[in-house]
């Protein structure tokens, strides 16, 4: 288990560090960037009593049901034969009409149940056999009676991207299914524990989330902002969510645009307005956060960011080396995420937790 708990901590810190690489790399020039070091935090908040909070919280907990449903899942996913009627997949897909994408004809991460009618004639058909990971082209014929005249009769391409593949009948589990898994267990009640294990793992951490949440929730409601924060700095965290949200477009082969209508059901204009108004909250939240550093001692140093840096690295296997990592990331943003890190390990610690 101690293997699992260091690769979710590089999961942890591989992410942060990706975020304060996009943050380095962002549409800010570096003359326009403000840092939380530039700024006097308590400036702008006046602090409420941050020690002693009192949190409400469920203790993590993890039923046979719970790790019976999860085993099942994976008993089903991706069956080894491809995908049979019946069977449910997780597809991406782009439909061209003479070689162009046309309205209404792209999604991403759409559950469709083969053999359910859903899309026109052939769809479902052609992916019978397909596998996860397999691209499979369509060329297909809307009917003549298509619900959308500009549509009927026409022919297309669908290409599909395969994501996951769900059978309606899992596999059996077995002491000889287990064998065959890379987790070191032998027998069905081996991996029963094992399951139970990385489960409840979770579920602490979840916990431990929960908590962190609760607790930034309460001092942002109970805080005083007496300024708003320099709008540059919200520009900087308004650039990170949109170059964060245009890489996750890219890897469904959208667009920013196309991501935001499918994903969140809205238009760029509005979404815009909503990536403001959080990016305003992140600036709130991190200059509470520095707030409370300066009056506790708690700000990062030069060497504190090196040493994290280099047990990342070491814990990592050496995929990115120290120097490597030093010239991607912006110094100052990690800082400020180290300092974040060290507030909440602090609120934590004083925080009074209960289940009920």
């Amino acid at each position: 288990m101690e293997k699992r708990r260091t690769g979710l901590k590089i999961a942890a810190l591989t992410a942060a560090l990706a975020a304060m690489m996009i943050v380095a790399g962002c549409g800010q020039d570096e003359d326009e960037k403000i840092y939380l070091d530039e700024i006097k935090a308590e400036d702008y908040v006046k602090l409420p009593e941050y020690k002693g909070l009192h949190v409400v919280q469920a203790l993590p907990e993890v039923t046979d049901e719970y790790r019976d449903a999860y085993i099942n899942y994976y008993l089903s996913l991706n069956p080894p034969e491809g995908a049979k009627e019946g069977d449910t997949v997780n597809i991406d897909y782009v439909g061209t009409l003479d070689g162009v994408a046309f309205e209404g004809g792209t999604a991403a991460g759409q559950n469709l149940t083969l053999g359910s009618g859903q899309f026109i004639e052939g769809f479902e058909e052609g992916l019978i056999g397909a596998k996860a990971g397999d691209v499979v082209d369509l060329n297909l014929t809307f009917p003549e009676n298509y619900r959308s005249t500009e549509m009927a009769g026409k022919s297309v391409v669908f290409t599909v991207t395969v994501n996951t593949v769900m059978a309606a009948e899992p596999q059996e589990l077995t002491d000889e299914y287990v064998k065959g898994l890379d987790n070191g267990c032998s027998t069905v009640e081996e991996y029963k524990q094992y399951a139970y294990d990385l489960l409840m793992e979770d579920a602490e951490v979840s916990y431990e989330k929960a908590i962190e949440n609760s607790l930034v929730n309460m001092l942002m409601e109970s805080c005083e902002f007496t300024k708003e924060p320099p709008q540059a700095m919200v520009e900087g965290y308004t650039s990170m969510l949109k170059e964060n949200l245009t890489a996750e477009a890219a890897n469904y082969g959208l667009t920013l645009e196309q991501f935001i209508s499918v994903g969140f059901g809205t238009d760029a204009e509005t979404f815009a307005q909503e990536i403001q108004e959080q990016a305003k909250q992140y600036a709130r939240q991190y200059i509470m956060l520095q707030a409370i550093a300066d009056r506790e001692g708690l700000n990062v140093t030069d060497e504190d960011v090196d040493k994290e840096i280099e047990e990342l690295t070491a814990e990592n296997g050496g995929d990115m080396s120290v120097e490597e990592i030093k010239e991607e990331i912006d110094n100052r943003r990690y800082k400020e995420y180290m300092m974040s890190q060290k507030v909440m390990e602090m609120l934590r610690e004083n925080a009074v937790v209960s289940a009920e």
